[in-house]
């Protein structure tokens, strides 16, 4: 049995943990978001996987049964009355969106074995998008987290 459902769910947990005050949504947005949202499992875009997997047999074994895999996840972080001399203020959204980053790494670094569901977790890539919205600026960063594990029996 796959580890995958496992490790989402230890991984809004730690979502959870790092950031109560933060929107954290289990895979992608269906209702309205908040001005700071955390989305887990979710790529952003229905054309693209959430989570992406390979197995292969380990030890001449005929099962596959070592999963390694990446999950897409998504924070973003929208100021409307972000302005500074009359600018948009990008500058704050982009820490902050960094910020809430940091706090997942953190609680990532401290359960990296994602509450022993795998061997491994751990940051891997991560892309960020800074936008200019006519409602103010916002900052997107897609992150990854790829995943070590040995599938259940």
């Amino acid at each position: 049995m796959s580890t995958i459902p496992a490790a989402l769910d230890a991984l809004v947990a730690i979502a959870v943990r790092a950031w109560p005050d933060v929107q954290v949504l289990d895979g992608g947005p269906t209702t309205e978001v908040r001005d700071d949202v955390i989305a887990i499992g979710y790529s952003g875009s229905p054309e693209e996987a959430d989570v992406r997997s390979t197995l292969s047999a380990e030890q001449l074994s005929v099962q596959p049964d070592l999963e390694r895999y990446d999950i897409l996840c998504m924070l973003s972080a929208w100021r409307g009355d972000a302005y500074r001399d009359g600018q948009p203020d990008a500058r704050t959204v982009r820490e902050r969106a960094f910020e809430m980053l940091a706090g997942i790494r953190r609680e990532l670094a401290e359960d990296s074995r994602l509450d022993g569901a795998v061997m491994m977790a751990r940051m891997s890539t991560l892309d960020m998008v800074a936008d200019q919205a006519s409602s103010g600026p916002v900052c997107t960063i897609r992150f990854t987290v790829h995943v070590d594990a040995f599938m259940e029996a």
